[in-house]
């Protein structure tokens, strides 16, 4: 049996692995109509070739309704159980109540209940779908491939991260055979993995780049513009004057096929639930003109960099890595390239740093504007002073 995401459909390879006749569970807010619509023709392909009994759920939604935010995990559990069939139902909801009160009891009875609650939600809201004969034919649709694409990510990153890693000739690795990779990879996976993404307010923002400051993943981005920069903006580029500094206009904008929904950018607003908040991903998240845009503004210094203010109009030199939503670690690390970046050493120790640092073939440290960028290397023995010495 296999459990999946809707954001993974795009490695259909994990599908492909499924045995004729298993199972499959897919934590998906499509509707049970939509499903020929919206899933790879190669997924549909595998379904109906290997007549594998395929299920959704949407966990996320559950999970939210009960007051879990995405921690969708509970219902997924007791969805895998129930279908999984490996030991009586009854006994298995048993085991899993009694473990969710004993990882919870400590945070009360309010947040035990609700975790009881997934687990009976996640066992009951399965719906099976009848797999028709004719998506054994569906056909591929074309690959949108960016010829602006450089060699290494057309050649390497995506058939690395489309899971076809071991087709790849060792002739594609010429160039990179010391074990240095080029910088900047993660800004091509546009992952789009998000159920909910900030939306701004600018009426009432501060203007004080606290969510800069703290987003995990770089994708946000504020931005203060002169006036011929506003005047060549895009429609959906939103900007109000600029407070503190005279003669420019503020602006704040968003990845969203960059972010994870992790909301540690509204948690950190003076404004919570004004100047931003979370909005459910309504439709297929793309890479808007306004984003794009930004990327072009140039810097300003109207504020000190060495405050959290100034700090964030600087481009952060650490971006789009692949830590888990809501990670206090890689904000840190962000900052830390937002003011020596162009001039820093990272001689990484093993660990979380070095898993989301550099996960081949996704490195998120990049250079700024002049091509300086930090220096970043990993030592997987535990010499990190004396790796750290020699560079």
């Amino acid at each position: 049996m296999a459990c999946h995401n809707q954001s993974f459909l795009n490695k259909y390879e994990i599908v492909s692995e499924l045995k004729p006749g298993g199972t499959f569970l897919l934590n998906t807010r499509w509707k049970p109509e939509e499903l020929s619509e919206k899933l790879p023709a190669a997924v549909k392909r595998v379904l109906a070739e290997k007549k594998i009994n395929f299920y959704t759920i949407d966990a996320n939604a559950i999970a939210q309704q009960l007051g879990l935010g995405d921690h969708a995990s509970m219902v997924l559990q007791s969805a895998f159980f129930t279908l999984a069939d490996i030991i009586p139902m009854d006994e298995a909801i048993g085991y899993m109540k009694k473990a969710a009160e004993k990882t919870f009891g400590k945070k009360g009875d309010a947040v035990v209940a609700m975790n009881l609650a997934a687990i009976d939600q996640g066992a009951t809201h399965i719906v099976h779908i009848d797999v028709p004969a004719e998506w054994a034919e569906a056909k591929d649709a074309p690959k949108a491939e960016d010829p602006n694409d450089p060699p290494f990510i057309r050649n390497i990153l995506r058939p690395i991260n489309a899971l076809k890693g071991d087709q790849l000739p060792v002739s594609t690795f010429v160039g990179y055979e010391d074990g240095t990779m080029p910088l900047g990879t993660t800004a091509y996976e546009k992952r789009g993995i998000a159920t909910h993404i900030p939306v701004w307010d600018s009426t009432v923002c501060l203007q004080c780049n606290r969510c800069s400051l703290v987003c995990p993943h770089g994708v946000i981005r504020p931005y203060l513009l002169d006036a011929k920069e506003t005047e060549a903006k895009p429609d959906d580029f939103v900007t109000v004057p600029a407070k503190g500094a005279k003669d420019l206009n503020f602006s704040l904008q968003f990845s969203v096929m960059d972010c994870t929904g992790c909301g540690s950018c509204v948690a950190s607003c003076p404004m919570t639930g004004k100047a931003l908040h979370m909005e459910l991903v309504t439709e297929e998240l793309t890479v808007t003109p306004a984003w794009k845009y930004g990327l072009t503004i140039s810097d300003k210094h109207a504020f000190r960099a060495d405050t959290v203010k100034g700090s964030q109009f600087k481009q952060p030199l650490c971006e789009f890595n692949g830590a888990c939503a809501g990670c206090g670690e890689t904000p840190y690390a962000k900052l830390l390239t937002q003011l020596f970046g162009d001039r820093m050493y990272w001689a990484n120790a093993t660990g979380c740093s070095q898993a989301w640092g550099a996960a081949m073939p996704s490195i998120p440290y990049t250079v700024n504007k002049d091509g300086r960028g930090p220096a970043w290397s990993n030592s997987l023995f535990e010499n990190n002073a004396e790796f750290c010495f020699g560079m």
